[in-house]
């Protein structure tokens, strides 16, 4: 069964052209599939990053996801998991999921659609924002934890670290 047979036709187009203008506004390259899901990918400062955007009916939403590849060792991935925990109280939107079998992070967030068809570009913005914010600054957490065999509270107050002024 399609999930998408649920709502009206009109009401889908409306909801993922809103997706679809707010995602080409911010300067984000997508793609619609026929099957209503928009496919996203934008440039950070540590590589590209692809997301999507996908409708759901049970309950009434729209789902983001932004994919990060963060392969980790079996041996690393409780360190990575309390990392997740420490960086998702610092998020003001969504959160960081760890899917080892795919070796993928994933930023997640869900906009509930009850009583209305669209949502407003400004919460779709603001999604894109918290997502390209957490994945520029936990990104090289990650990799210290990762690669450098850091703990989460090593890595954590590293990747918080700012400069103040210029060299």
């Amino acid at each position: 069964m399609n999930t998408l047979e649920y709502l009206p036709h009109e009401e889908l187009e409306d909801a993922l052209d809103v997706v679809e203008q707010t995602l080409l506004a911010a300067n984000w390259v997508c793609e619609r599939s026929e099957e209503g899901v928009i496919h996203c990918a934008t440039s950070t400062r540590w590589g590209e990053c692809g997301g999507m955007f996908v409708w759901r009916d049970e309950p009434a939403s729209i789902h983001f996801s932004l994919s990060l590849d963060l392969k980790s060792s079996p041996a690393r991935e409780r360190a990575v998991s309390d990392l997740l925990r420490k960086m998702n109280e610092r998020l003001w939107l969504g959160h960081f999921d760890y899917w080892p079998e795919d070796g993928v992070g994933v930023f997640r967030h869900t906009i509930p659609m009850l009583d209305r068809s669209a949502p407003e570009p400004g919460e779709i913005a603001a999604i894109l924002a918290a997502a390209l914010d957490g994945a520029e600054q936990f990104l090289p957490a990650f990799n210290f934890v990762v690669w450098a065999g850091q703990s989460p509270d090593e890595a954590l107050a590293a990747s918080l670290f700012e400069t103040a002024g210029e060299a």
